[in-house]
């Protein structure tokens, strides 16, 4: 077993920008004119939160406007919920959203570095938002990325703060196919407006319209700093299919991870269930609820088209670039929900479980087993097919002692769990980490797993790049041995391992 520390703190800061600076029109939002996000990066590793003109650290709900974009959601999704309940109930989720902190600080300088960062764009899911995916994202960030969590402006998010002080959008609930289409293509373009938007300022561009929180120079905070040739892209839900569409077909993302995507979000002629444009390899790490089949025989992923996919991604050795079709890895971790890579469950199971438990956000694995599980396949294969400097690599495997904000992500996860059993043939967790059957083995104890470590099983195959590009090394494509990788990281606990080469 391999156990890599961070060298990083996590620090943040907020973007926006439109053409022009000025305020956007609700009628004519379009992708590629209009950007918020949270921008999240390597800081040094003794930040720490200072009391007096220092750094903040994040709360997971800053704004009551997100609490009631939730709220609204879920009254939507959920039409038995009683109208007269959801101011309350608005105000009970921002005061706990609110005193939930994220492991990362605001407007923290940048980490000095030897190489520079690989940058990876976050597309979240269906009532999500740029903060609903911080767990995951930390667990980058302090091992050396970049990430970019867009907040899609398209109607999807639960609630989108619009650049400029143009107000708030709230979900739009579930409209037409056509309408879903359009949505579909509005977060692809927001995510190219992204990485046009980061390659600027890594190379010290003024560009109008460009704002960041905290008085940030957005001409200096990236400059130099981001590796605009190792860019991947990762999404859950719909953002799970949003970036796999675009990496079907643009070839500057270089790899693709897509957490549970739900897959009727494809447009139907997109090259990703056609015939891919690229070579870029693709990770779908599904839950096990989502790939098991229901009553009617159906997987909730869009199993027609997951099947669809894993043909279409196969490697050819044809096209213009001399070959067409990067493979992907199908992995599903037993006692996984499609929530389970959301920040709900880590973040929130054991100080208000019957919340939780209410919103049925119940999970048939312990969250700081899945946190990490699904962290450390994410940066395996990110390692693995991005093609990274020798710099690059060497600053992955330093070993340092961890700084509290890099680990409380998982730490956090872990410490408030009373109990860690394996996935097979758990219950589910809803109050503290305690299940309806108790076991005497944890899988946490099982797999050596301990408070205050990142593990990293298999990291150093998944750096064993076989590819060559000037001084960067890289797999271009999923291989047989590839398996091995991911069954080192997560062993027992797999419930469906597919290669599609």
């Amino acid at each position: 077993m391999t156990t890599v520390s961070s060298a990083f703190s996590v620090g943040c800061c907020d973007l926006e920008w439109t053409t022009d600076g000025g305020l956007p029109s609700r009628s004519s939002l379009k992708g590629d004119q209009h950007l918020v996000g949270r921008l999240w990066y390597p800081s040094p590793e003794q930040t720490k939160p200072q009391w007096f003109g220092g750094h903040k650290q994040c709360s997971w709900s800053p704004h009551y406007n997100y609490a009631y974009g939730f709220s609204t959601f879920l009254f939507l999704k959920s039409r038995g919920m009683k109208s007269y309940l959801k101011p309350a109930f608005t105000s009970a989720v921002y005061a706990i959203g609110r005193s939930q902190s994220v492991p990362a600080y605001m407007h923290t300088p940048i980490a000095q570095s030897k190489a520079e960062f690989p940058l990876v764009i976050f597309s979240h899911g269906i009532g999500g938002n740029k903060l609903s995916y911080s767990a995951i994202i930390c667990s980058l960030v302090c091992q050396g990325y970049v990430v970019f969590s867009v907040e899609h402006a398209d109607g999807t998010a639960s609630a989108a703060h619009l650049a400029h002080g143009g107000g708030w959008l709230y979900y739009q609930g579930w409209g037409s196919e056509d309408g879903r289409m359009a949505q579909t293509r509005h977060r692809i373009a927001e995510v190219l407006t992204t990485l046009k938007l980061l390659s600027s300022m890594s190379q010290g561009d003024d560009v109008p319209g460009l704002k960041l929180s905290g008085g940030l120079n957005p001409q200096t905070l990236l400059q130099g700093r981001l590796d605009v040739e190792a860019v991947a892209l990762a999404g859950h839900s719909y953002g799970g299919a949003t970036v796999t569409a675009l990496c079907s077909q643009e070839p500057a993302f270089k790899c693709t991870v897509a957490l549970d995507p739900w897959w009727g979000a494809l447009l139907a002629d997109q090259a990703a269930l056609e015939r891919w444009k690229t070579n870029s390899p693709l990770l779908i790490m599904g839950s096990h609820r989502w790939n098991t089949p229901n009553s009617r025989g159906q997987l909730a992923c869009g199993g027609e088209r997951q099947a669809k996919l894993l043909q279409a991604v196969r490697y050819r050795e044809e096209g213009p670039n001399g070959s067409q079709g990067g493979g992907a890895v199908l992995l599903v971790i037993k006692g996984t929900a499609h929530h389970t890579f959301t920040d709900v469950v880590p973040y929130f199971q054991t100080r208000f479980s019957w919340l939780i438990h209410m919103l049925g956000f119940t999970d048939d694995i312990d969250p700081a087993l899945s946190l990490r599980l699904i962290s450390q396949s994410t940066l395996a294969f990110l390692n693995r097919h991005l093609p990274l400097t020798e710099a690059q690599r060497s600053q992955f495997r330093q070993s340092q002692p961890l700084p509290d904000s890099a680990t409380s992500a998982v730490n956090h996860v872990a410490t408030t769990s009373q109990h860690m059993p394996s996935a097979e043939g758990q219950g589910r967790y809803t109050s503290g980490g305690q299940k309806t059957d108790q076991k005497d083995q944890t899988a946490v104890h099982e797999a050596g797993l301990h408070p205050g470590q990142v593990v990293l099983d298999g990291l150093s195959d998944s750096m064993s790049a076989g590819m060559k590009l000037d001084d960067r090394t890289y797999e271009s494509r999923v291989k047989p041995e590839e398996r091995e990788v991911f069954e080192n990281i997560c062993r027992d606990n797999i419930a469906i391992l597919q290669l599609s080469l």
